[in-house]
Formats: C-alpha cells, structure tokens, sequence
C-alpha cells in the first residue's frame, strides 16, 4: 500500500504544478482590458457549442466538446446539454515521470529495508456526458458513463539484513549453488482498467469574449477495483547444471507463497474501492 501513496503523492503533486499554470492563466485573462464591447462581440453573447483544452487529475491532458444553448426559446435546449470528453497522461509522459522521479529522489521506505523508486504514471479516459442546468445558467448536474484506465508501475529495491553482502558457494548433495549477495529488485504494478456510470457537478465561468474556465469535479461508480501485481524475481541463489555447464536461478516455493500472500492482502484492500475520483480544469471557447 505505500507504493500507492507514494506513487499518487507524485501523480497529484504533478496535476497540481499544471493546475497552477491554468489559475495563472486565468488571472491574465481577467487582467487583460476587455475590447469585446468595442467591437461590438458582447451584443451577442455566445452560447452553443464550445470546445475546450485543459487538465484531469487523474488521466492527464483533457479535451472536451459539449453544447448548451441558454439562450435558446426551447426549454430543454436551455436546461439540458451534453458533453463529450478523452484524456490522456501521453501528451505530458516526460513531466509527469520527471516530477514523480523528483518526488522519489533515492527512493521511498514503504517497508522493512525495502524502497520504491522509478515510478511511471499511465492513464486515460473517455466519457459521454448529460448536463442538467437547474437555472438555465453555467452551473450543471452532470452523469453519464466513463472508460478508462490507469496503470502505477515502480521499481522496489532493498537488502536482507541477514544476508551475507558478497558472493558465496556451496555444494548440497553433489550440486553446487551459489548465493549472489544480499540486495534484491523488483517491480510493483497497479492496474485499474475500468468502466462505468458517472456522476458529478461543474461549472464554466466566463472570462471574456467566449472564453470560459471550466470547472467538473465527480466519481466513476467502477466496474471492478484495481489490482497489485509484484514481480520479485528469484536471482539470488543460482545453481549449477552439470549438463548444459550454465547457472539456473533457483525458485524459492516460500517466497512465492509471501509474494501471493503480499498481492492478496493488497487486493483485498483494492476490493473495497469502486469509486474512481475525476476533477477536471480547463479553459473553453464557446461559439
């Protein structure tokens, strides 16, 4: 479970450095002398279709188009909207992992002699959503239904305390075996491949001349929760076959049961987590 926190600490803290840069952009905006009653633009607010860039907390760089048309003489065109969204961490792959390998510096203790590092971040999603405006205005009620996925993969290294720190030999019943020290690597990874309904709130607030901030925070009732996979390979006791003349890694039965034993109490943990959290911030233009 500390892979998780650590990893995810990582993951915010990068969603929040851009989500920083959108505010900042927002206060330039406002700054900015508004011209559109100069040229005549505000004589007829827009409304409609928009499209729009910005940021998901958790699936990275998000794209959205929606219509809503408050100005319209129907009233459901006026109270009701739809919106159709993806995201990806692809386009900012080199941030996020440079940000997560910062977070990590020389690794994080998530145990007894053993530390993550080296975490990579992937994810993304796609959603169709129906908005409710209760007042015909830029607030919305929103749900829908999302696909998505997103995959945390870290290295996990560490020494055994009790192991001896260099190379040795020895011979059990004519074969020969050796002990390669007493440091070990690994891999951890947590899938969480899913689809399902959503629900949520938003609102777009106008800045000028069409364009707005957008704002949608809600959750993704799952399908099935995510799920740890360690990968701790057996390279520290080699043996030597007398046939081919090479050294095999030899399988260790007990460390195979720990790994399981690892893996299921984590998934147990996972089983309780059908909720997948979505927050959104963008900036629209809308025609």
């Amino acid at each position: 479970m500390g892979n998780i926190c650590s990893l995810s600490g990582a993951v915010v803290s990068c969603n929040l450095y851009y989500m920083k840069r959108f505010l900042w952009l927002v206060s330039l905006f406002v700054c900015v002398p508004c011209f559109c009653a100069d040229v005549g633009f505000n004589e007829s607010r827009p409304y409609g279709v928009s499209v729009g860039f910005g940021l998901s907390g958790t699936s990275g760089l998000n794209a959205v188009v929606a219509y809503h048309d408050e100005l319209a003489d129907n009233w459901w065109r006026r109270h009701f909207g739809f919106r159709i969204d993806v995201a990806s961490t692809d386009p900012l792959k080199s941030a996020i992992d440079s940000l997560i390998e910062k977070y990590m510096r020389d690794g994080r203790t998530v145990g007894d002699g053993v530390r993550i590092d080296n975490g990579t971040l992937d994810a993304w999603h796609a959603s169709v959503m129906l908005d409710y405006h209760p007042f015909a205005g830029p607030w919305r009620v929103s749900g829908g239904y999302v696909w998505g996925g997103a995959s945390l993969v870290s290295d996990i290294f560490g020494v055994v305390a009790d192991a001896p720190a260099s190379r040795f030999y020895f011979s059990l019943s004519g074969d020969h075996y050796f002990y390669d020290g007493n440091d070990f690597n690994g891999r951890a990874n947590i899938d969480w491949n899913y689809h399902g309904p959503y629900i949520g709130t938003g609102i777009d607030i106008d800045i000028f001349c069409g364009f707005a901030l957008y704002l949608d925070a809600g959750v993704v009732v799952t399908s099935g929760p995510a799920r740890l996979d360690l990968d701790i390979p057996h390279q520290q006791l080699y043996m030597y076959d007398s046939e081919t003349a090479t050294w095999s890694p030899i399988k260790i039965p007990a460390l195979d049961r720990d790994i399981a034993r690892a893996e299921q109490d984590a998934n147990d943990d996972f089983s309780k987590i059908r909720l997948y959290p979505m927050l959104k911030m963008g900036f629209i233009y809308r025609f």
